[in-house]
């Protein structure tokens, strides 16, 4: 895989290319995870221009600028500004957790762009009941405010004790751990360790759409749809597919063994299924 990088009016967007022409598939990462989670599929898609990219604000991409905030539909506006920016038709989104959403929504949103989606361990928006945005709105700015007491240097980042860290509080192994935790660590002008993925991430967006909302935009997606699903990951996609598939026009799920990250785990088995099922819509 090769670096690239892509610029839109919210700054650069960098991520990583096998380097091939053809029909583009573009790899859209998790929440606070980035590009190099999303590079272990690459080998399999030799027939396609396969670009992963670190969403705004992860890996290697500019942040927002100081006053703005991540809400999960900005990544819309991102999306759709680099597609028309770089003339990509019949787009492939290929999209784990976080990114998987977000490629549900954009199918939805501009289908005229997209051939065909796959979501890795998501099976469109998370909802939550709308009798709850009081208090999701509070949430919401109240994890925004500034932290008082946080001054002076950032501390160096011990890549071990972030890979145990990220192990504890996700089904990951140590090995992928680290894999995604160094493409989000820089080295600063002092030469010490620092994070590179922006710290404002991990707040809270303003409102997360409710059911109703969600089944009318999966109801919009006109594209074939893959869903892939695993045996002991916290998500349990069988069971949401099963809630949700009458809501798609042309749906496949399928499921794996592992957690959350399955595809990294197995990404052989992971890519090839993706391409089967592209190859035969």
């Amino acid at each position: 895989m090769q670096a690239c990088e892509f610029s839109i009016s919210s700054g650069t967007i960098r991520g990583m290319t096998n380097g091939q022409q053809g029909q583009v598939v573009l790899a859209l990462h998790g929440f606070l995870d980035n590009a190099a989670s999303m590079a272990c599929l690459a080998p399999s898609m030799s027939r396609y221009q396969y670009i992963a990219i670190d969403l705004p604000g992860h890996g290697l991409s500019d942040h927002r600028p100081t006053g703005a905030h991540y809400n999960q539909m900005d990544y819309i506006q991102d999306l759709h500004e680099l597609v028309v920016s770089e003339d990509w038709q019949d787009v492939v989104i290929v999209g784990h957790s976080m990114g998987g959403i977000l490629a549900s929504i954009y199918a939805a949103v501009f289908p005229e762009r997209v051939s065909a989606i796959a979501m890795i361990d998501a099976c469109g928006p998370l909802t939550l009941p709308p009798e709850t945005s009081s208090e999701q709105l509070r949430t919401s700015i109240l994890s925004r405010m500034p932290k008082p007491g946080r001054t002076g240097s950032p501390r160096e980042v011990d890549l071990d004790a972030a890979v145990a860290a990220r192990c504890k509080m996700s089904d990951i192994t140590a090995e992928h751990a680290a894999t995604i935790l160094r493409r989000n660590i820089t080295i600063r002008e002092d030469g010490l360790s620092g994070w590179r993925s922006d710290p404002r991430l991990r707040t809270k967006s303003s409102l997360r759409l409710t059911e109703s909302q969600a089944q009318n935009l999966m109801e919009a997606i006109e594209c074939p749809v893959w869903i892939g699903g695993a045996t002991d990951s916290f998500k349990e996609m069988d069971t949401t597919y099963e809630k949700r598939k009458s809501w798609l026009k042309n749906s496949r799920f399928e499921l794996f063994s592992g957690g959350h990250h399955f595809h990294m785990v197995n990404p052989s088995a992971v890519s090839n299924a993706i391409c089967r099922f592209v190859e035969e819509m």
